[in-house]
Parts: C-alpha cells; sequence; structure tokens
C-alpha cells in the first residue's frame, strides 16, 4: 500500500489545473492522516 502526503496530493491537483479549496485542503489533510495511521497498523500488524 502507498500512501500519500497531503503535499504530493495538493501538488498533483495543481498541475491537473485545480486550485484546492481550503474544504478540500482540510478533506486531503484529513484523508492523508487516516490512510497514514491504517499503514502503521498494518505494518505493526505484519510484525
Amino acid at each position: 500500500m502507498v500512501a500519500l502526503m497531503s503535499c504530493e496530493i495538493l501538488d498533483g491537483l495543481k498541475k491537473l489545473g485545480i486550485n484546492p479549496s481550503a474544504e478540500l485542503i482540510e478533506y486531503v489533510i484529513e484523508y492523508t492522516a487516516y490512510y497514514s495511521m491504517r499503514l502503521i497498523q498494518l505494518e505493526s500488524s505484519t510484525d
């Protein structure tokens, strides 16, 4: 599983010509935090 950092997601949106709103930025940050925690949980359960 690959977890993108919020800055990578926002950079990708900007390259597509999408100017993210404050609401979208907040969503991306929450999404990144959730999947980062999920990845940590998966990695610790396989150890």
